[in-house]
């Protein structure tokens, strides 16, 4: 073990630069935003290197590891933050864009209908009454493409 951390400490900073080059490449491959971070750790350790060349193979090894854990959950936490900045979009859920929307009534089977909504026919049940052909209902929730209306009161 002690002809490893020989090894590593006696390393050019080209080797911690290979290293996260290396590390990138395979996020790039196989994206997962885990891998780069011990990647850029490997960055920072090519210019610790070359900054301060007299460090042992155990410290060199030390810092890589605490800067690729710091870096690891630091990063998620930043890419938690700019994700939760980012506006959502409605893209994968049309129905919950539906909600409070007004809907006409093409057909009443019990409990369990079809109303259209500009021009586009989607599957409905009702939560209360069940309201007639042709009469106006509000959306008041959509689960997929199925959604629940009640009866408008005007």
């Amino acid at each position: 073990m002690a002809e490893f951390f020989d090894w590593v400490a006696n390393a050019s900073p080209w080797l911690w630069l290979a290293l996260g080059i290396l590390l990138i490449a395979v996020e790039i491959l196989a994206p997962s935003f885990v891998v780069i971070w011990p990647g850029l750790a490997a960055f920072c350790m090519a210019l610790l290197t070359w900054l301060i060349p007299s460090l042992s193979g155990q410290s060199l090894i030390a810092i890589f590891a605490g800067l690729a854990i710091v870096l690891l959950f630091g990063g998620r936490a930043l890419m938690a933050r700019v994700e939760q900045d980012e506006p959502q979009t409605m893209l994968n859920a049309r129905g919950k864009s539906l909600i409070g929307r007004d809907a006409k009534v093409l057909s009443v089977n019990g409990a369990q209908g079809k109303v259209q909504i500009d021009g586009v026919q989607w599957p409905a049940t009702w939560e209360d009454v069940a309201p007639e052909v042709d009469q106006w209902v509000q959306i008041t929730e959509a689960n997929g493409v199925n959604l629940r209306g009640k009866v408008n009161k005007t």
